[in-house]
């Protein structure tokens, strides 16, 4: 049966850890590279703790043959198995596109990353105090709007609803700085919806449709989109939260992630985007340099570091990882392009797609 107050308080509870890229480190143990497992063995048994309905696993190295994985259901209501080719939000993977479009105005001159964000927003507080890269890398100081528990309480009462990026911002506009920005690392969505205004502001253009234009168009990523409602469009993952014995499907609006998360992709696109990061095909070596000028969080032990909208992972892999209400994904590639992962799981339950993910790259890389 699926009560309606177990969805309220799984949708409490998403929003919560909305569009949540932050790894937990103490889930990559030495002993993840236990050589008894196998990949099956691997995504099966976190599938099981994190009661999972539905998991989709792309893994790619150079001289292999690539492995197209997907376990469980797409759709409980109809029994329809998970297929490696479905549709699914990003979540805050949705992140490195948004960066990705500054650091092309960056190349074209048109912004400085070092610039004051009251260059582009004079409206709203302390723009004068922090600059684009500091948005981008969070060390910003500013307060995470899906944290705000007002925010949190409107999003769970109509999950359907269409937010304006500038209404989100208004649940966090009273609130002062976290820290001095430039002082210290702490993640926030905040940064990446100040972010999608500004780059509305220099182009004139929706967030959306310069996304399109100068990302998704060159790449040829034709899976992906952002959606103009809560549907997405095709065969596609789900999404769910489980809570016991319930079951909940989880219907969200992208909008409330906006710029920090609102985009739906597949594994062949997401695998696309991976190519050109590691490529940097979209940007100029100079541009990728800054990409890569990392920040360490200071609670991985100097295991993640964070970029201009981009992650790094034991130094050599880069990507991100999001989660958003009914999806958990996470996406990387090596520096050098030879080794890929991209992890799906359709519930909401935070880290377990990363988990799956690094645990295989322990096991298969190194």
């Amino acid at each position: 049966m699926f009560l309606k107050f177990r969805a309220v308080k799984s949708a409490l509870l998403s929003l919560s850890l909305l569009l949540l890229a932050v790894i937990s480190t103490g889930c990559f143990t030495e002993n993840d590279s236990d050589s008894s497992l196998s990949v099956n063995n691997i995504i099966d048994s976190r599938m099981a703790a994190g009661k999972i309905p539905g998991a989709i696993v792309g893994i790619w190295e150079a001289g292999y043959e690539t492995q197209l994985i997907s376990k469980g259901l797409a759709d409980i209501s109809t029994g329809r198995v998970a297929s490696a080719s479905d549709r699914f939000r990003i979540a805050s993977n949705s992140k490195m596109f948004t960066a990705m479009a500054l650091l092309i105005l960056a190349d074209e001159k048109r912004i400085g990353l070092d610039d004051k964000v009251s260059k582009y927003i004079n409206d709203f507080p302390y723009t004068d105090q922090v600059s684009v890269r500091q948005l981008a890398n969070h060390t910003s100081g500013y307060f995470n709007y899906t944290e705000d528990p007002a925010f949190t309480a409107a999003g769970a009462s109509n999950m359907l609803r269409r937010w304006a990026p500038r209404e989100m911002l208004e649940y966090i506009k009273n609130r002062p700085l976290n820290f001095t920005p430039g002082t210290n690392y702490s993640y926030s969505n905040t940064n990446y919806i100040l972010m999608g205004i500004i780059i509305e502001t220099v182009t004139g253009q929706k967030w959306e449709d310069y996304i399109t234009a100068r990302i998704i168009n060159p790449l040829m990523l034709s899976e992906t989109s952002y959606p103009k409602d809560a549907s997405i469009a095709g065969s596609c993952l789900k999404g769910y939260n489980v809570e016991g014995a319930a079951t909940v499907e989880i219907v969200v609006d992208p909008s409330m992630g906006w710029a920090a998360g609102g985009l739906v992709s597949t594994l062949n696109d997401m695998k696309k985007w991976l190519d050109a990061l590691a490529a940097h095909t979209l940007i100029s070596p100079k541009m990728f340099d800054e990409q890569m000028k990392c920040v360490t969080d200071p609670t991985s032990n100097g295991s993640y570091e964070y970029g201009f909208g981009v992650s790094r992972v034991w130094a050599k892999y880069i990507g991100h990882t999001g989660v958003i209400p009914g999806y958990n994904s996470a996406a990387y590639i090596s520096r050098d392009g030879k080794q890929a992962i991209i992890v799906v799981c359709n519930n909401e339950e935070g880290g377990v797609a990363t988990s799956i993910a690094f645990q295989i790259v322990k096991y298969l890389f190194k």
